[in-house]
C-alpha cells in the first residue's frame, strides 16, 4: 500500500490528483476516495502495476473487488484482455487438469460449430504484425504443394481478395487502357511491368494495340 494519510492527495491513473477518504478492507488495504456517494480505488502504484501484469483473478481476490471493476480498471488503462499473469494462469490450470478432461475441452473447441463461429469472429481483422512476420518467416524458402495453392486461391476467390503474391489489384480504370495504346506505354502510364499489363490485357482478351494495322488478334 502506498504511503499516504487521510485527507491527503494522491494521484490516480483514471482521475487525477484525488484526495484520501478511507482505506479498503481486504487482503491488500489500499486507499479509497469518494466519488459522488461511491466509493472508488485510487489507481496508483503496485494496484497498477497488477492491473498491467496479473490476472484478473488475482487482482480481485488481493484487492477484494468484482472481476466486472478489473476490467473496467483495464480498460480505462489500455491493458489487454490477455496480460502475463492470465497467460500464467491459463498454463498452470492446463497442466493439472486430467488428460481426460484436456483431451474433451480440446475436442469441444474444435468442433465445426466452434470453428465456425472463431472464423467469423476473425473474418475481416487483419491479423497482428507479429502474427504476420511469424508467418512470413516461417513461410521464407517453403515450397507450397499444388493442393495447398489451389486451396489458398479458392480462399481468395471466395473473400473476394488479391493474393499479395500477385501485387496490387487491377483497377476498372488500368482495365479500360489496355489495347488503346502499346503495352509498354501502358506499362509506363500505370507503373506497372510490360510483362504484367500483357497478361492482364491477354486474360481479358483484349487485341494488342498496333497503330499502322489497327489492331492485333494476340
Amino acid at each position: 500500500m502506498p504511503r499516504c494519510r487521510l485527507g491527503k492527495k494522491l494521484f490516480c491513473e483514471i482521475r487525477g490528483w484525488v484526495p484520501v477518504k478511507r482505506i479498503s478492507n481486504a487482503r491488500i488495504p489500499w486507499p479509497q476516495t469518494i466519488i459522488g456517494r461511491n466509493r472508488a480505488f485510487i489507481l496508483c502504484g503496485d494496484l497498477v502495476r497488477a492491473i498491467r501484469r496479473e490476472s484478473n483473478a488475482a487482482v480481485c481476490y488481493w484487492w477484494g473487488v468484482t472481476p466486472q471493476t478489473v476490467t473496467v480498471w483495464r480498460k480505462a488503462l489500455d491493458v489487454p484482455v490477455a496480460t502475463e499473469g492470465t497467460s500464467r494462469l491459463y498454463r498452470l490450470t492446463a497442466e493439472r487438469m486430467p488428460q481426460s478432461a484436456r483431451a474433451r475441452a480440446i475436442a469441444g473447441c474444435n468442433t465445426p460449430e466452434a470453428n465456425a463461429k472463431k472464423s467469423k469472429a476473425r473474418l475481416g481483422k487483419p491479423r497482428p504484425a507479429h502474427v504476420r512476420e511469424a508467418l512470413r518467416q516461417a513461410n521464407i524458402g517453403r515450397k507450397l504443394s499444388i493442393e495447398r495453392r489451389r486451396k489458398m486461391s479458392e480462399a481468395h476467390k471466395r473473400r473476394g481478395t488479391w493474393p499479395p503474391a500477385a501485387g496490387r489489384p487491377w483497377t476498372a480504370k488500368e482495365s479500360a487502357l489496355l489495347g488503346t495504346a502499346p503495352d509498354e506505354e501502358i506499362a509506363r502510364r500505370i507503373k506497372r511491368t510490360v510483362r504484367a499489363v500483357e497478361g492482364w490485357r491477354q486474360r481479358l482478351k483484349i487485341r494488342k494495340y498496333s497503330s499502322g494495322r489497327g489492331f492485333e488478334k494476340r
